[in-house]
């Protein structure tokens, strides 16, 4: 499992690849809320392309990050989620709490044109 990130604007961009199962998550979870911590003011995107087995530990970690981003007004989105992780999202029936994306590009460009909207409104 390696996590790697990227800033782009008010957007974190995290790239998990591997597997995510229960020896890994809490490495993962405490990399994330480092994140958090390091870029307060920042929303995060994961990116999960190359990410082949999510667990239902790994899971876990997708759902307290997004509760501990909801608390501080800040947004969790997931994109490019292959088809078996994409399944552990459905059948567990937590894909319903998550803004998921087809691609890095598509949440990127969703964040501009709220940004253009808010500017709009001025």
């Amino acid at each position: 499992m390696t996590l790697t990130f990227k800033k782009n604007a008010n957007t974190i961009i995290v790239y998990l690849s591997g597997t995510l199962d229960t020896k890994l998550s809490r490495e993962v979870e405490e990399d994330l809320e480092q994140l958090l911590h390091q870029f307060p003011e920042s929303d995060i995107l994961i990116n999960l392309k190359d990410l082949k087995y999510l667990s239902s530990s790994g899971l876990r970690v997708f759902v307290s990050l997004r509760s501990a981003m909801q608390e501080s007004g800040k947004r969790l989105k997931l994109c490019a989620i292959g088809r078996a992780v994409r399944e552990v999202f459905e059948l567990t029936k937590v894909a319903q709490f998550f803004k998921i994306y087809e691609d890095e590009e598509s949440a990127l460009e969703e964040d501009h044109s709220e940004e253009d909207e808010d500017h709009r409104d001025h």
